[in-house]
């Protein structure tokens, strides 16, 4: 499973959109190759993923930004009132997300599984 570098400090945004499980997977691409085309050649872009749900109901979008700012200034921008206007009608519900902690993988030899050494 691809996993999103985390960037401490980052301006998170989570975009969740309601679809028809016919249609979502098509979306789910035509946002990813929007990204990846264009949105993330935009000032303060730091990374994004799109997920689909295992029921095909939903397509996740999480984006990380520089700075609030800068999502804000693509948002107003070409790019952003376009991707906007692609998403009429699909009314997405947004959150913006403030890193409490990340807990990645323990390094090696240090699993979480205890020896007993004897002497």
């Amino acid at each position: 499973m691809k996993a999103l570098p985390i960037h401490e400090g980052a301006f998170t945004v989570l975009s969740v959109f309601d679809c028809q499980p016919r249609d979502s997977e098509r979306f789910a691409q035509e946002l990813a190759e929007f990204i990846e085309s264009r949105t993330r050649f935009q000032p303060g872009f730091v990374s994004a993923l799109v997920y689909l749900s295992e029921d095909a109901r939903k397509v996740v979008e999480l984006f990380q930004w520089a700075r609030a700012e800068d999502w804000e200034a693509y948002r107003a921008s070409e790019d952003g009132r376009e991707v906007a206007q692609r998403h009429a009608g699909r009314s997405p519900v947004i959150h913006f997300l403030e890193l409490v902690r990340s807990v990645g993988v323990p390094p090696p030899g240090e699993s979480g599984t205890y020896r007993v050494v004897t002497p």
